[in-house]
């Protein structure tokens, strides 16, 4: 800082308050370009998961895709637990709502079909979803049936999976 290198100049004989300007100055610079850091890789992990999840921005929860800390990790070049840490308590406003980061860290669910296709569990619990809303309120479909008709549309779950994403769905 300009002012305390002025002050450092204007006490020629004080060699304390010149070590102690020094010491501090240098330790403030420190933190400031760790500040700089941070924000800087909060920016390239917040970028990297939006290039990841592009489809989830564009049309919603249904598209999440399965993302793990080591793909994020890997793309910006810092490691998982930075990844981790960096997006604790951070989040994103979207036309879906506003998500913590960790929120686009999911599990993925492995697809059958020639296409072999990932979902993740997010994405199949919005699948349920989708399926029930269009049943018929009047007809109770059976765990097994909603496995059936998630297995059509290229999501193979058990049918305790099913059950157990139907209960966390209310």
């Amino acid at each position: 800082d300009p002012v305390f290198e002025g002050i450092k100049e204007e006490a020629p004989g004080d060699r304390d308050a010149k070590r102690f300007i020094s010491d501090h100055s240098r330790e403030a610079r420190y933190f400031i370009n760790s500040l700089a850091q941070r924000d800087n890789t909060l920016l390239k992990a917040a970028r990297s998961i939006v290039e990841f999840q592009r489809d989830f921005f564009s049309g919603g929860p249904r598209f999440l895709k399965p993302l793990t800390l080591k793909d994020v990790a890997g793309e910006i070049g810092v490691h998982e637990a930075t990844v981790s840490r960096i997006t604790t308590a951070k989040y994103v406003q979207t036309d879906w709502g506003l998500f913590e980061l960790k929120f686009f860290f999911t599990n993925s669910i492995s697809g059958a079909g020639s296409s072999g296709s990932r979902v993740s569990k997010v994405a199949a619990k919005e699948v349920i979803k989708e399926i029930l809303a269009e049943a018929d309120p009047e007809k109770k479909i059976s765990d097994q049936k909603l496995a059936d008709l998630l297995a059509r549309r290229g999501i193979n779950l058990a049918r305790r999976t099913v059950a157990k994403y139907r209960k966390e769905l209310d």
